[in-house]
């Protein structure tokens, strides 16, 4: 079977659902602005893949893809802009286990859409797409949340602030 879709563009987009806000001094969450641009650092799965068919499985997936790149501006207008590489992901079924590979179209995909934030939860709601929550760690620096991704299951993702 071969899927072409962003493998993190509708769960990372989708992700932005739920905050937990936490600073490293313990310090009141709600200080911490979410506003800003966001680059992903680290995505990180729960079982080793090899994407890249290299002969090396690895849980850190951009290592395995490192063509993938995805950038969120956050605004204070409660809107945002992701920009997320394209991937081609194939999943071959004909073995005994299913093999899943990927590979960077070379395209950039653009998605918009609103958030709120309402104590620790952050909603992200992508044009015409379906709202999705999951819980992250916020600082200055960092924001945090492991998601489901199609085909590779609980993903662990970091953002670093630009």
């Amino acid at each position: 079977m071969k899927t072409n879709f962003f493998l993190f563009a509708i769960s990372i987009a989708l992700f932005f659902t739920s905050c937990s806000s936490d600073d490293d001094n313990g310090g009141d969450p709600t200080t911490i602005s979410i506003v800003g641009t966001w680059q992903l650092t680290s995505a990180s799965g729960v079982l080793p893949v090899d994407l890249n068919m290299d002969g090396m499985a690895s849980t850190n997936l951009l290592e395995e893809l490192p063509c993938f790149e995805d950038t969120i501006t956050v605004s204070d207008d409660n809107t945002y802009s992701q920009d997320v590489t394209e991937i081609t992901v194939n999943v071959d079924t004909s073995g005994p286990l299913p093999v899943v590979t990927a590979e960077c179209t070379g395209n950039t995909l653009t998605e918009t859409g609103t958030w709120s934030l309402d104590g620790d939860e952050l909603t992200f709601t992508p044009t015409g797409m379906n709202v999705n929550t999951v819980t992250i760690v916020l600082t200055e620096t960092t924001l945090s949340f492991t998601d489901t991704v199609a085909d590779l299951g609980q993903v662990a993702l970091v953002f670093t602030r630009q």
